[in-house]
């Protein structure tokens, strides 16, 4: 029972899956077979039936000719005569007891003479005149003649034969009609199918579980296949098969394997160009970047080198002013420099199976300029991710959406995390002065930024962050009204 429920339970929620497929194809060729065996057995049985009767009524319609014979030469026909008449009709209704037979005598022309009957009750069976197709078929072949007729629904045999006289020459045909056709056959044919039937059932049940295990075996390695590609291309991982098989799904993973290595080669091939593409953009940025702060302080080493005056009583002051600037610069480049190296490590991730429903939660507690804003969390949103890279995400989109505010407004932050078509939408809403068309191409660029003290690296930091996770990362705003950033992550499917 337990099987039987299984099996229904597949067949009705994935009708479409491979493996149900194969097993309604197996089944329904199983039917096929059954109904093929159950066609041809009853052909069969109808064929050997009517072989057997045949040649019983040609045994009895042999004897019952010699024994007319015997009458007929013994005397002179004359149908004609009454005498002769009431003679041979005597003899016919003996030998229709003797045998079990209806017999009936036409003339040459198929005009009914006589009859001995004891099955033909009904006027329709004892025909008066022959078809003229029967005549012409007996004058050709001058020998036996047998047709299956029907009539009212009842099939029947028939067998036609010339009488002849003791000259040989034909003076009448006999038709011996054969009653018992369908009596025998049907009623062996029904005991054969009954006792069949525990056997086919037995078969089915037997064939219908083979089908579904059949179906599961083929299915299950292309189903463990396509879920090991998912996990791969989740984690943005190259994951090789194991199959100890050397059949057709044997040589697919064998080929999937050799496709895996050849990928990885390229793929660490192209992420080497990249890379070297990347750190010769970096370095350029560095290089611009530093080298904004390193002017201003040359500068005024320079000035102050020129102008410096011990005895001046105001030397104090300007010695403080001096180094107090130099500081700034310096906490600049210190600055630039850990925001490259946060942008440099942004390739060794730790992904997990990561709740971002709490790693929100928790995040959006240490601003407490939020306190004014809308706040909304759908429960339970896991996703494949690193929990340090995604808090980053989170400060990161948080710092901007805060420091975008007019200055005197008080920030109104809306957070929104919910669940959407399989993906974990976060939606961060802020009541800044939003983005101007011209610099929205620009956004996630590397190198762009709208603060004076910025990098240009926060957003682009994001955008990398949220593509390794096959994720999505954009943006609506209005001018004068706000800006929100939306933040997209495939939600991990949880094992029940």
């Amino acid at each position: 029972m337990f099987y039987i429920f299984e099996v229904m339970k597949s067949i009705v929620l994935y009708p479409k899956k491979l493996g149900n497929r194969i097993y309604f194809s197996m089944i329904a060729l199983l039917l096929a077979s059954f109904l093929f065996i159950g066609i041809s057995t009853f052909y069969n049985f109808k064929s050997q039936n009517i072989e057997y009767h045949n040649n019983r009524l040609q045994r009895k319609e042999a004897a019952t000719l010699s024994s007319i014979a015997y009458y007929l030469s013994e005397r002179t026909v004359s149908l004609s005569d009454s005498s002769i008449y009431e003679s041979f009709k005597y003899k016919l209704d003996e030998l229709a007891d003797i045998h079990s037979l209806d017999l009936i005598v036409y003339n040459l022309e198929g005009d009914l003479l006589l009859n001995a009957t004891k099955d033909v009750k009904q006027p329709e069976f004892l025909r008066s005149n022959l078809e003229v197709s029967v005549i012409e078929d007996l004058t050709k072949s001058r020998a036996r003649l047998t047709k299956i007729l029907k009539t009212n629904g009842h099939e029947y045999l028939n067998s036609y034969q010339f009488l002849y006289d003791t000259n040989s020459l034909p003076f009448a045909i006999i038709s011996i009609p054969y009653f018992q056709l369908n009596e025998s056959y049907k009623r062996d044919l029904q005991a054969y199918f009954i006792a069949l039937t525990p056997i086919y059932l037995l078969l089915f049940l037997i064939t219908s579980l083979f089908a579904f295990l059949l179906s599961k075996q083929i299915s299950e390695p292309i189903v463990k296949l396509s879920s090991v590609m998912q996990e791969a291309a989740l984690a943005k991982q190259y994951m090789p098969l194991s199959w100890n098989s050397a059949d057709e799904v044997g040589r697919l993973v064998k080929h999937y394997n050799f496709m895996v290595k050849e990928l990885q080669i390229s793929s660490e091939k192209l992420a080497q160009k990249e890379k070297e593409s990347a750190w010769k953009g970096m370095a350029k940025q560095v290089a611009h970047e530093i080298k904004n702060p390193l002017t201003p302080m040359k500068l005024n080493i320079q000035m102050f080198e020129r102008k410096i005056n011990p005895q001046d009583p105001e030397f104090p002051i300007k010695i403080k002013k001096f180094t107090s600037s130099l500081i700034k610069q310096i906490d600049t480049l210190a600055n630039i420099a850990s925001a490259f190296s946060d942008f440099a490590r942004m390739p060794s991730s730790k992904k997990k199976s990561l709740n971002l429903s709490e790693v929100v939660d928790k995040t959006i507690s240490f601003y407490d300029s939020l306190s004014t804003g809308e706040l909304t969390i759908a429960k339970d949103c896991f996703v494949y991710a690193d929990h340090d890279q995604i808090v980053r995400v989170l400060n990161n989109l948080i710092s901007n959406a805060i420091e975008c505010v007019r200055t005197g407004e008080t920030p109104l932050i809306t957070i929104i995390l919910e669940k959407r078509k399989g993906h974990a939408l976060l939606s961060i809403t802020d009541n800044g002065s939003g983005i101007p068309e011209k610099q929205q191409s620009q956004i996630f660029e590397p190198n762009f930024t709208t603060k004076s003290s910025g990098t240009g690296l926060g957003l682009a930091m994001v955008k990398r962050i949220i593509d390794d996770l096959n994720g999505g990362l954009y943006f609506t705003t209005e001018l004068g009204i706000g800006t929100t950033f939306y933040v997209s992550i495939p939600l991990l499917k949880q094992k029940v």
